[in-house]
């Protein structure tokens, strides 16, 4: 039941972060708001939207409190690498890139999270590295950069740059914020850090030339990023890392090429491929292979503290 509970979570993490890219790539391109505009407005809302509702409860003052002295600074850097750089980065891409290509972002931060916890734990399976490719490969059927005729890579630009550091950046937050999300839970540590990644931004934006949203629809847009792509998914990602190891939690964004594939195609009339269909098989096989791998490991061997 832990174990269903946590994909549950992932699952909602997931569709949340999926619909960041259509309405990120619809803000930016039509809407013309600024990449730095949206990482901060989207970062303020749902930051101060946990803190108050972690702080109308006993027990959420006390998570609240939980971090220490020493972990501010940490808290910090997190924050500005896992909230601020990482949606700027996806943001940027965003605008220069189409909508599928941009989700690669998430194709490639499973790579990066399970790489740094197999470097981390000194352990490198041949499993893992068949769940990893497998669902690699999925993902770059699932936004078509592998067809039928071969690799269709756009164009060398400053989008593909981007994508690829926001990928770094999710990492990063993910395997080094697992011991804070766990120890200070799940809304705690979600709060903190979209306030610290808000203020980081805020700092910039008096100095650089930005576009805010002018019209309604773009406000309503930066609202559902606020509330549906940020506030909700923080807190399942964060949340589901009590109830599934990091790597079988990193195989799990590997769906959110396939979910943004079906957001597009409700909400902006695009239709899925039979590659993106295979590709999502292919998706399906890396979770199946990570979880048993992963489930194994964990019978087979007794916990050891571990430092972060």
């Amino acid at each position: 039941m832990k174990r269903l509970w946590g994909f549950a979570l992932a699952a909602v993490a997931v569709t949340g972060f999926a619909s960041t890219f259509v309405a990120g790539s619809a803000l930016t391109r039509e809407c013309r708001v600024s990449p730095s505009v949206l990482a901060f407005l989207r970062f303020l809302a749902a930051g101060t939207v946990l803190l108050a509702i972690e702080g109308a409860t006993p027990s959420g003052r006390r998570a609240l409190r939980a971090a220490k002295r020493a972990d501010w600074l940490k808290l910090a850097v997190l924050g500005t690498i896992g909230t601020s750089v990482m949606a700027w980065c996806v943001f940027a891409g965003c605008a220069r890139v189409g909508t599928a290509n941009a989700s690669m972002a998430d194709a490639l931060a499973p790579l990066m999270i399970s790489a740094a916890a197999a470097i981390q734990a000194r352990r490198l399976e041949f499993r893992l590295v068949f769940g990893l490719l497998c669902g690699f490969l999925g993902a770059l059927l699932v936004i078509q950069v592998v067809t039928f005729r071969g690799v269709r890579l756009e164009a060398y630009s400053t989008g593909d740059v981007y994508v690829l550091f926001a990928a770094l950046a999710w990492a990063v937050y993910t395997v080094w914020g697992r011991s804070y999300a766990v120890r200070m839970g799940a809304s705690a540590f979600s709060a903190w850090t979209m306030l610290f990644g808000a203020a980081a931004i805020g700092l910039v934006l008096p100095f650089a030339p930005v576009v805010w949203p002018q019209t309604l629809k773009a406000w309503g847009l930066a609202g559902v990023l606020a509330v549906f792509s940020t506030l909700a998914p923080y807190w399942a990602w964060n949340a589901a890392q009590k109830h599934l190891p990091v790597t079988v939690l990193g195989v799990s964004a590997y769906f959110t090429p396939v979910a943004a594939v079906a957001l597009a195609a409700l909400f902006r009339g695009e239709t899925a491929t039979g590659l993106q269909w295979i590709g999502t098989g292919f998706v399906c096989v890396s979770a199946v292979v990570e979880t048993r791998r992963a489930g194994g490991a964990e019978r087979n061997v007794s916990p050891q503290p571990r430092k972060l």
